[in-house]
């Protein structure tokens, strides 16, 4: 299928999230409640917190590229030019970097909620329990995975693609293979990332832990404890693992289980983040305010 060139609705479908921290881990609570029970109890290293900065939304730290770019549900980079982002009612958009040109790739995805991009292609998934492949040059698609439970965070490591879902697992679907759950117990999260041993690690927005699971063996333990909702989980090029609560980005080492303050976002309600290799994140404000990037994230 060919890529189209007419103009592309920008829909606005993230729902405006409240500024109200209570209200936003109320909602989270009223729509996933069933999933409220959690695994054993792990021991937790004692966090070590030093505040340092705050970025600054307008500034040379974050600075808005895309102003029409509406409310995406997943932002992809590429890491070579371009950003592919993911719409729930189904649009899958490039923004590229160089020119400010905002193009569709292909629509009628489904309700989305995740996309990464690797191997010229972006892998999305869906709340109808769908994972798909998607071909950036010619938006042709395929279907991988369906019948699913909801599926939300995505990532690809090797030649499987991973995505967690809403009964707190962690799905694995091999290149050519079918789908089979790698790892219960991992907490609802938004998002999924991998270092490079092969280690998974997923934020559970319910109980506020930010897990890190062996998939080989399905074993799950306990990096950090947050008080409040973490989001956008990701692994930095140094080897740490970020994060977001509330307004404040922090990270945790693997290793040592120490965690650390990053920086708070301000200026914009910011809800996450998607690191880049370069350390960059791009992040969007609510309701309408566009796409932004957030300069270096990784060395504050």
């Amino acid at each position: 299928m060919m890529r189209s060139r007419t103009a592309t609705r920008l829909p606005l479908d993230r729902p405006a999230r409240s500024l109200s921290r209570r209200g936003r881990t109320l909602g989270v609570a009223l729509a996933l409640g069933a999933l409220l029970a959690s695994s054993g109890a792990i021991a937790l290293a004692t966090p070590a917190v030093a505040a340092v900065g705050t970025v600054k939304c307008p500034s040379t730290d974050c600075v808005r590229i895309a102003p029409a770019a509406g409310s995406p549900v997943a932002i992809a980079p590429d890491n070579a030019g371009a950003v592919y982002l993911a719409y729930s009612g189904g649009d899958l958009l490039k923004l590229d970097l160089a020119t400010g040109a905002l193009d569709p790739v292909t629509t009628g995805l489904g309700n989305l909620r995740g996309a990464v991009v690797a191997d010229d292609s972006a892998y999305i998934t869906s709340f109808d329990g769908t994972l798909q492949q998607v071909t950036l040059a010619t938006g042709a698609r395929r279907t991988l995975a369906a019948g699913l439970p909801a599926l939300f965070g995505v990532a690809r490591f090797g030649n499987t693609t991973y995505a967690t879902s809403i009964d707190r697992q962690i799905i694995a679907v091999p290149d050519g293979g079918t789908a089979r759950v790698v790892a219960t117990g991992t907490g609802f999260s938004q998002g999924i990332a991998f270092d490079k041993a092969g280690l998974a690690y997923t934020a559970d927005m319910m109980t506020g832990r930010i897990l890190q699971t062996n998939l080989a063996t399905g074993t799950t333990r306990v990096l950090a404890s947050q008080t409040y909702e973490p989001t956008s989980i990701s692994v930095g090029g140094d080897g740490l693992v970020y994060f977001q609560v509330g307004d404040e980005v922090k990270r945790v080492n693997a290793t040592t289980g120490v965690q650390s303050h990053v920086t708070n976002i301000v200026g914009i309600n910011s809800f996450g983040f998607t690191l880049t290799a370069s350390g960059d994140a791009y992040t969007t404000g609510s309701g309408s305010d566009g796409l932004w990037r957030i300069n270096g994230l990784t060395s504050r």
